[in-house]
């Protein structure tokens, strides 16, 4: 829903957009019907469209551009905070099989890779033995 008003807000200003730069290129092309009547409205209009052009532009762009920067750095700060407790999560689930394959660690099952594994732990502790 937030969308849907969103798309039709901007469009709308895109709308007003359109037909104030049409009424700025028709004043710049000095093209008007009625022109001494045409001349007041548009000086008075022209000078309201700037008046709240200047109004937008100072205290909602601003705004608006202040606030999708916070917003980005939130969402960037939670997104990293996930990934780094996921991992977390991860590491401590797995470091007892990485220990395991680094030899590091005891290995306390029977059967035929646990010896396996005692033997490559076996080997490594000799190697760093005679490299010393």
């Amino acid at each position: 829903m937030i969308a849907i008003i969103t798309l039709f807000y901007l469009s709308l200003m895109v709308i007003v957009g359109m037909v104030v730069w049409k009424l700025i290129s028709l004043r710049e092309l000095k093209l008007s019907l009625i022109e001494g009547v045409e001349k007041e409205l548009h000086g008075k209009l022209y000078e309201a469209i700037h008046v709240w052009w200047r109004v937008v532009v100072e205290k909602y762009a601003a705004q608006a551009r202040a606030f999708l920067v916070a917003l980005f750095y939130t969402v960037a700060h939670e997104v990293l905070h996930l990934t780094l407790i996921l991992g977390q999560k991860l590491k401590a689930r797995h470091s007892k099989w990485f220990d395991m394959v680094k030899g590091k660690g005891a290995i306390h099952k029977k059967g035929s890779v646990s010896f396996f594994l005692r033997d490559v732990a076996e080997y490594k502790k000799s190697i760093k033995s005679e490299g010393l």
